[in-house]
């Protein structure tokens, strides 16, 4: 007879940072077209936050949702132990605060993991400095990079930009 192996083509997501804006990256990737996704695994410093995190994904996305409690770390060093439930190809939503996204995305990237990441990018020049020196390494390893721009969610924001498009505002001279 004739035996075809399934084909699994889930892009299987890890979260690093279980905030709001963290959580609300897991829902805009449930959401998007183009999946199918499955979060694998969640890291956090501090295990409330996580667990409210996975409550709330849970009530939401829960059919996108797939992290037993052996996928769920918290501490210093959970963001290597969720990037590790991956596999190369598989995206990493760096949602932590900006002093930390260097360290974690070079391992992911050492991983071949997929990095999407939150802005502020980084807390400091050097840190801008090695984010850069990243990129370089990730587009020989054909690792993409990708980063969350928040106001695009923002309706006022939209509506603003389309009345400026139209020139509803005048000849605008200086945005600050």
């Amino acid at each position: 007879p004739h035996v075809h192996a399934a084909e699994d083509n889930t892009i299987r997501l890890a979260i690093v940072g279980c905030g709001g804006r963290g959580t609300g990256a897991v829902g805009n990737a449930c959401d998007a077209i183009g999946g199918p996704v499955k979060l694998v695994a969640m890291a956090d410093l501090f295990e409330p936050k996580m667990t409210k995190s996975y409550t709330v994904l849970m009530q939401n996305y829960s059919k996108f949702i797939d992290v037993t409690p052996d996928r769920r770390f918290f501490g210093f060093d959970a963001y290597r132990k969720a990037v590790d439930c991956l596999r190369p190809g598989d995206v990493m939503l760096q949602t932590t605060h900006a002093a930390f996204r260097a360290e974690h995305a070079a391992y992911a990237i050492e991983k071949g993991v997929h990095v999407f990441m939150e802005k502020s990018f980084a807390s400091d020049p050097a840190g801008t400095k090695r984010l850069l020196q990243l990129a370089e390494v990730a587009d020989k390893k054909n690792i993409k990079i990708a980063c969350g721009i928040m106001c695009r969610h923002s309706s006022a924001r939209q509506t603003l930009i389309n009345k400026i498009r139209d020139g509803a505002m005048g000849d605008i001279q200086l945005v600050r």
